[in-house]
């Protein structure tokens, strides 16, 4: 394996890690993954070229690791241990996230671990209560892993100064078609597919919809989703243009695919959130090369706004002193002709 750093202004540097079939390149900025490259093909959405121009002013949160609370807050509002606590309301009237200060826009330090059939890149930084009007300060670590087998791995470290929420996810949008046209085509498989359906807020209801019972398979490409007219499905895929919901599925391993590659998907996040990428015209930029359904992101994470859904008992809550950990790796395998 490889490892080039190249130095770019605004601080930004790119961490390029090569092996005889696969390239990645991350970024300190927002411990981001811009490129991961197959057979040439790049697989993720990024700009590793412009990269110093393209990450600091784009706002969708392209391939960065997102926290301290991945997802919304319902009017950027909730309750801890009796508390009451207002956040940012960036994406009105919610919080989404983490908000302008979360992680997504900061530059990490950083350091590469190399051996011989992987490369470890370990992301620090330091969320502060008075960054973003959450309780407690956290030590964050975000470890990326790239191995011999086209895996990489994020592995979250996390410890709070006082009860607080945790929730990171990281936001990389993939696009498995050579020539990178819409993901439509591409399908998603779990022996378990529920989808959890938004109000008319954004907000999600606990009361899931079974995927395999509407289409009779536990694996459906997105046209076919899209195209549904089950009312229910119907009703959720118009509200927001495409996939915007949280997904349970059979022991986090979900499969993304299309006729040319497997992206195997695990993890020990209770949940995870698809994304397809519905209104990228809203950034008027001229870097913006980008139409609807682009891409598709699999964040794992817990129920978005599930501070307000289960109090307590919330996922999301992390008690003083105690150790965060998470892991969710993603594998890709090429299919034979």
């Amino acid at each position: 394996m490889h490892v080039i750093i190249e130095q770019q202004t605004n601080g930004i540097e790119l961490i390029k890690i090569s092996t005889k079939q696969g390239k990645i390149v991350f970024t300190n900025y927002g411990a981001s993954i811009i490129s991961w490259k197959v057979d040439d093909n790049n697989i993720v959405l990024g700009n590793a070229v412009e990269a110093d121009e393209f990450y600091p002013t784009h706002p969708f949160f392209f391939g960065a690791a997102v926290g301290r609370y991945a997802g919304r807050i319902a009017n950027g509002q909730f309750t801890l241990n009796g508390h009451s606590y207002q956040v940012e309301q960036n994406d009105t009237p919610h919080h989404l996230h983490g908000g302008r200060n979360g992680m997504w826009q900061r530059l990490f330090d950083y350091e590469v671990v190399e051996g011989d059939d992987q490369v470890q890149v370990i992301f620090t930084t330091v969320v502060r209560s008075e960054e973003d009007n959450f309780p407690g300060n956290i030590d964050v670590k975000v470890v990326y892993t790239y191995d011999v087998t086209n895996t990489w791995t994020i592995e979250y470290f996390a410890e709070s100064t006082e009860d607080t929420l945790f929730n990171p996810t990281n936001h990389v949008y993939f696009n498995l078609n050579r020539d990178n046209k819409v993901v439509d085509n591409h399908r998603i498989t779990s022996d378990k597919l529920q989808m959890f359906p938004l109000d008319d807020t954004g907000m999600p209801q606990i009361e899931t919809i079974d995927l395999g019972r509407v289409f009779g398979s536990q694996s459906v490409t997105l046209e076919t989703l899209f195209a549904s007219t089950e009312p229910t499905v119907a009703q959720q895929v118009a509200k927001v243009g495409g996939l915007d919901h949280p997904f349970e599925v059979h022991d986090g391993g979900l499969i993304v695919s299309n006729q040319d590659y497997e992206l195997h998907v695990t993890t020990d996040m209770p949940q995870m959130v698809l994304y397809t990428f519905n209104s990228p015209s809203v950034w008027a930029h001229h870097m913006n090369i980008y139409k609807a359904h682009s891409g598709i992101t699999i964040e794992t994470q817990s129920l978005p706004n599930d501070i307000n859904i289960f109090g307590d008992k919330a996922a999301s809550i992390l008690r003083a002193n105690t150790p965060f950990y998470s892991k969710t790796a993603y594998q890709l395998k090429v299919i034979d002709a």
